[in-house]
């Protein structure tokens, strides 16, 4: 076995090996040159930031005031530079992963128990650093009006999963045990006005944090209370939908706990993905528990095959899809869909017998209005799925030979 400090001795050699390692995992990253100009006037160049940071691991004791000071002023310098809190976290583990895998690929044989104690050890100071970090980041806002605000800086710190009980005490919020997280969006452009009406409403909420826009909003709803929660996120939606006069895409998750809060917007998140498809969604939060099939049919393309082949001789006819699709969004009500799609209504039954006799299925049963319905998200999840793929090619850079 290595004694301790031989270990030591190693790892101080080869700190060169170190900083480069930690500099190429950050090498791109947005916030890697503006952190690198930061903090070069606090720490100094790289290999004196990473010898510094080495021995306050090896050394064994708590962060020192004076660290703790410097790890503050780089919050603060980040903020200054507008670098968003989770780019900023996103580079800290990046960083720290670095040094980690590095460190151990270092040691020599036969010193797991040391190594396994120095790791714990850099963890905790790592704790102590971030939080020093944030807190320099939440006093920004304070000093001038070109600043973030402190409650949109804590929404995004929760969203990132970060800590955040200093920006917290800094903002006057009152963390809660649970949080409901509402994700909306309005297709489409919408006026300032409209932007302006919504952030007015949910800054007079107590406690209510958000952050983004009506084009992609996050909202997080204080739940010690979860229906007076779901009733505010319900509220929220419909209030914003007659604001638009246009449709409004919303899904909501609760999880117990502020640790659990990105696990609760991913789950929204797959729901909004649904409900964006559905061609019957209401201007309201829907909930997983309520989209069991449809979120089944998204993880099964097998079935979405199917269900494809199932609309496919439609497109024989004229504007069959489309008539299924709004005498759904009508809620089977074919007066209304008639009108909404300006025939008569003869003409809407003479449709859904083409629709029936194409495809084998009927539209006027409960069975196939159903499997309709499924062939339609199924389809026009597809079609959300391509203009993701064809708006992230375009935020591609051309290639080399461009």
């Amino acid at each position: 076995m290595t004694d301790s400090g031989a270990l030591r001795e190693v790892l101080t050699a080869h700190c060169p090996r170190l900083a480069t390692a930690v500099r190429e995992a950050l090498h791109g990253h947005p916030a890697y040159q503006p952190i690198r100009r930061a903090a070069g006037p606090i720490f100094g160049g790289g290999r004196e930031t990473c010898a510094r940071l080495l021995g306050l691991v090896l050394a064994g004791g708590p962060l020192p005031e004076d660290d703790w000071g410097r790890f503050r002023d780089l919050g603060v310098l980040a903020a200054r530079q507008a670098i968003p809190l989770p780019v900023l976290s996103e580079a800290w583990d990046l960083a720290l992963a670095a040094a980690a895998r590095t460190c151990w690929t270092i040691a020599p044989p036969g010193c797991f128990a040391e190594m396994a104690e120095l790791t714990a050890h850099a963890a905790r100071l790592a704790v102590g650093a971030r939080e020093a970090c944030i807190q320099g980041y939440a006093e920004v806002p304070c000093e001038g009006a070109r600043s973030r605000p402190l409650r949109r800086l804590l929404a995004e710190t929760l969203i990132d999963g970060a800590p955040a009980g200093v920006i917290a005490e800094a903002a006057g919020v009152r963390l809660a045990p649970a949080y409901l997280a509402l994700r909306c969006e309005v297709p489409g452009r919408v006026a300032d006005a409209h932007w302006e009406r919504a952030g007015e409403l949910l800054e007079s909420w107590e406690g209510v944090l958000y952050s983004g826009d009506l084009s992609g909003l996050v909202v997080l709803f204080p739940a010690a209370d979860q229906l007076r929660a779901e009733d505010q996120a319900a509220e929220f939606t419909a209030g914003l939908a007659a604001c638009t006069r246009g449709p409004v895409h919303a899904a909501e998750s609760c999880r117990r706990g502020v640790a659990n809060i990105p696990a609760a917007l991913e789950e929204a998140s797959r729901v909004l993905t649904i409900v964006k498809a559905i061609p019957d969604a209401e201007d309201r939060p829907y909930r997983a528990d309520e989209l069991l099939v449809e979120l089944a049919i998204l993880g099964q393309p097998g079935i979405r095959g199917r269900l494809a082949s199932v609309l496919s001789p439609l497109d024989a006819g004229t504007d069959l899809r489309r008539t299924l699709e709004v005498l759904l969004a009508c809620n089977l009500d074919r007066e209304r869909a008639a009108r909404e799609l300006w025939i008569h209504r003869r003409t809407l039954h003479y449709r859904l017998d083409r629709i029936r006799d194409l495809s084998g299925v009927d539209p006027s049963s409960a069975r196939g209005i159903q499997l309709f319905r499924a062939a339609l998200t199924s389809a026009r999840l597809a079609g959300l799925e391509r203009d993701g793929h064809r708006a992230q090619d375009a935020s591609l850079p051309p290639p080399l030979s461009a």
